[in-house]
């Protein structure tokens, strides 16, 4: 694994807990959410933008993300 790689599963595990932590759901509920729903590889496909963003503004997409799908179906 390179570093790159390390970095990406990083930002998904703050993601998670982020997540997790302003919803008050367990980090586990959460991955399972986010696995469901595609979060995972979409936070590994959009990696150059957001890690040059906040923790907050990365919970802020995968929110927009979320609303948007459950508004479709």
């Amino acid at each position: 694994m390179n570093q790159v790689e390390r970095d990406m599963n990083l930002m998904v595990v703050e993601a998670i807990e982020g997540y997790a932590y302003n919803h008050e759901l367990n980090t586990k509920e959460v991955f399972e959410l986010f696995t469901k729903k595609g979060i995972l590889p979409l936070l590994r496909s959009q990696y150059q933008a957001l890690h040059t963003q906040s923790l907050e503004e990365s919970i802020h997409f995968v929110e927009d993300v979320l609303r948007r799908k459950q508004n479709e179906g």
